[in-house]
């Protein structure tokens, strides 16, 4: 058989080659068009996973901001492609995180009211800080963004220019609060897996600071930014059209202006800065200035009594220091100070019991840098303490109210259990009674900022009322009539309470006989920053209460007291005795004098015995007589050199054998040293009247009191207007001898000759006095 012209071998070859061939330019097109599209999704699905975990990030920097826990959060730097049998992918996706430098966050045009925190605020203030930022590194997809959290805002910067944010969210800005949260450390990581970031912060902004624009100009943020200015302002304009004035660009920054007053007023912005920290290399920030807890107002106690300050260390970022040693010293001898140990406590917290010694002022003094004091730096602060005799505290001044040492956190008459009101008493020492006209509340924990009782309907009985105060002469109350969602603002410096005004419902002034006590009942605190609000335990937590008074002279003063509330006694835990006396006491060298304790209270029970004792006697020859009576007899040296201060002390036993004790002062008279009455001249009188009527409106008498022994205490100047009466006034000379005084007079707008007494008193009540009518000067 011939197959010389067979050819269908041929054609099966041919059909072979064609068909591997379109096999191979197929492969060949998914490989150049399929596989990249492939992949470039993955890429796009990394880089939103990566847009998803910034905001995560974002929230973990801006709320490890304000709490000692630090917060972790995963960022994917890269992503691996699928396998693929036949055919080819490119290396795995790799990114990089770092730190970058950004600059100064500043605030400028800033004052603040707080006296020693002054020192650090006024002037303006300025911090570096830093952006963190993911830079992707695709083999496909084109034009991917630069993705960055910088000052409380995370977005995406590309190469062309444009600029998106993730989300709407700032927390730079909040109405009236300006929350400074700052970036830094040194962090880097390169790779194709997940790198960890954990936000830890350094100083945890725990403190608020009020400022207010000062005369250059309004409060002012300047930003350190990438940000556009209309990005900024698209960003502020949620809830913040009345707070924030203008938003502008200036170089690498954003100014941000803020309002300057509100309705009149001067708008006060609460700022708060926190400082956190990736990576590596922060240091955590020293000591940096001291300041007083309680304001740096002039204290006033009598002699035999205490007061309590608090000072605080601060860093730089404005929050607390702990373990840092201060040092304390008093000037002058009118005052004795015991500070509670040598370093700040958790809260940067350090407290100083002050006691009267002798009538005078005198400055107690802290410094944590060395042991020379100067008030006007930031690493010291001061608080003047004016301290009056005895004789004065007996006449009612500003010794005439005693704490008693037993306030409690109490649980109200809401809805809840948690103790968030705080019980006390004070106790009138003087011989006059006292009106009691406002109270000032400050809790020393910042967080604490409002007041709620959270009781509708009730206001009759305490613990429905934000303020009830119980007194012999008939209880008052201060009611604020607001829904279970609202809160009565509790400034920095202290809610302030005018009894017979404040308040939707109220009533008068009450008013605290001489020995008699009041009992206050504020309910209840809250930290009003969670969504509702939180109930504040106040168990443990420490108060400033200041309470201003009136005495029957019209003289007003005020006194501020600092204390702790202890626990409410629970089922079968007795609550210890409360012993009150009713000192400090004066007596003639010689003579005797009751001493009284039978004021002393149980609250769960009763006062089963008295035991008084003395602890200090300079001239060891002081005696008790029947010292296990609730009034004792004090039986005074023969003499004296000089006037000397006596220390008793009283224990009170309870019927559950619970005690307590309190210290009192006698102080003995010398009577035969000196015994020189003062003397007073009156130097000049103004009269001034109303237009040509001839009517007195008011007059001003110039006088000079004197005593060679050294002892004055008291001046009282009357006013007469055609022989009546048309004012008076009282006030204290201690240490005026020699000096003119001056005091202006309310003539009563009558018609008549104008004629002034003035009268003095020394420590043994010896007075002298001067008149005269406006003829005679």
């Amino acid at each position: 058989m011939d197959f010389r012209g067979d050819e269908r071998a041929v054609t099966v070859q041919i059909g072979a080659v064609l068909l591997f061939g379109i096999i191979i330019i197929s492969m060949s097109m998914y490989q150049a068009t399929v596989v990249p599209n492939q992949n470039e999704q993955v890429e796009f699905l990394h880089n939103q996973e990566v847009h998803d975990q910034f905001e995560s990030l974002r929230g973990a920097i801006i709320e490890s901001s304000s709490e000692t826990t630090p917060r972790p959060s995963t960022v994917s730097l890269g992503t691996r492609y699928p396998s693929r049998t036949l055919f080819v992918n490119p290396g795995p996706v790799s990114g990089t995180l770092q730190t970058r430098e950004l600059g100064s966050l500043t605030v400028t045009n800033v004052e603040t009211t707080e006296a020693e925190t002054s020192d650090y605020v006024n002037g303006g203030l300025s911090y570096e800080t830093k952006s963190l930022e993911y830079r992707p590194d695709y083999n496909v997809l084109q034009s991917a963004p630069t993705t960055v959290y910088e000052n409380t805002v995370s977005y995406n910067r590309f190469d062309t220019g444009y600029e998106g944010t993730l989300n709407d969210g700032q927390s730079l800005i909040n109405g009236r609060t300006i929350s400074l949260v700052l970036l830094q450390g040194d962090y880097s990581e390169n790779g194709v897996g997940s790198a960890t970031v954990d936000a830890q912060a350094v100083s945890p902004a725990t403190r608020t600071v009020p400022v207010t624009r000062d005369a250059s100009g309004n409060v002012t943020i300047s930003v350190p930014t990438e940000l556009s200015e209309d990005a900024w302002r698209e960003l502020l304009a949620e809830g913040n059209d009345d707070y924030v004035h203008s938003v502008d660009r200036s170089g690498d920054r954003v100014e941000i202006e803020m309002q300057g007053e509100e309705g009149g007023d001067s708008v006060t912005y609460n700022l708060r800065v926190g400082a956190v920290e990736v990576g590596s290399g922060v240091d955590e920030p020293a000591a940096y200035y001291l300041t007083v807890v309680d304001g740096a107002s002039t204290r006033s106690i009598g002699s035999g009594d205490t007061e309590t300050l608090t000072f605080e260390v601060r860093d730089r970022y404005n929050n607390p220091v702990s373990g840092v040693s201060v040092n304390f010293s008093a000037s002058g001898g009118s005052v004795s100070i015991d500070p509670e140990g040598p370093t700040t406590d958790s809260e940067g917290r350090i407290r100083v019991t002050v006691t009267g010694e002798s009538a005078g002022t005198a400055e107690v003094l802290g410094s944590f840098d060395d042991a020379t004091f100067t008030p006007s730096t930031r690493q010291d602060a001061g608080v003047e303490v004016s301290v009056s005799s005895g004789e004065a505290a007996e006449s009612g001044g500003v010794g005439g109210l005693l704490y008693e040492n037993d306030a409690v956190a109490r649980d109200g008459d809401d809805s809840f259990s948690t103790p968030g009101g705080v019980e006390f008493s004070l106790r009138n020492v003087g011989s006059d009674s006292v009106e009691l006209l406002s109270v000032v509340v400050n809790p020393h924990d910042d967080s604490i900022d409002g007041l709620s009782d959270r009781v509708d309907g009730g206001d009759d009985d305490p613990g429905e009322p934000e303020l009830y105060v119980e007194s012999p002469s008939g209880d008052a109350l201060v009611d604020y009539q607001i829904t279970q969602n609202e809160f009565v603002d509790v400034p920095e410096d202290g809610l302030a309470i005018d009894i017979d005004e404040s308040g939707d419902i109220g009533g008068s002034n009450p008013v605290v006989g001489s020995g008699e006590s009041a009992r206050f009942y504020v309910y209840e605190f809250y930290d009003t920053d969670p969504f509702g609000g939180t109930n504040v335990d106040m168990t443990g937590e420490w108060l400033s209460v200041r309470v201003t008074y009136r005495l029957p002279s019209g003289l007003v003063d005020a006194k501020t007291f600092s204390f702790e509330a202890n626990a409410q006694p629970e089922g079968g835990v007795n609550a210890p005795p409360t012993p009150r006396t009713t000192g400090p006491y004066s007596v003639p060298e010689g003579e005797s004098i009751q001493l009284d304790g039978s004021g002393s209270s149980d609250s769960d029970g009763s006062i089963t015995s008295y035991s008084w004792s003395i602890t200090d006697d300079p001239t060891g020859q002081a005696s008790l007589s029947n010292p296990s009576s609730a009034r004792p007899t004090f039986n005074a040296p023969d003499s004296v050199s000089g006037d000397t201060d006596v220390t008793v002390e009283l224990t009170v036993t309870d019927d559950d054998g619970a005690t307590s004790r309190r210290t009192t002062t006698v102080t003995v008279t010398d009577t035969d040293g000196g015994g020189n009455a003062p003397t007073v001249e009156i130097t000049d009188i103004q009269v001034s009247e109303s237009g040509l009527s001839g009517n007195v409106r008011s007059a001003t008498v110039s006088f000079t009191p004197d005593d060679v022994d050294g002892d004055l205490r008291t001046g009282t100047v009357s006013l007469r207007v055609g022989g009546e009466v048309t004012d008076t006034a009282s006030f204290s000379l201690t240490g005026a001898e020699g000096t003119t005084v001056t005091s202006q007079l309310d003539g009563g707008n009558t018609r008549g000759t104008v004629e002034l007494t003035v009268e003095v008193t020394d420590s043994r009540g010896a007075t002298g006095s001067d008149t005269k009518d406006e003829t005679q000067v």
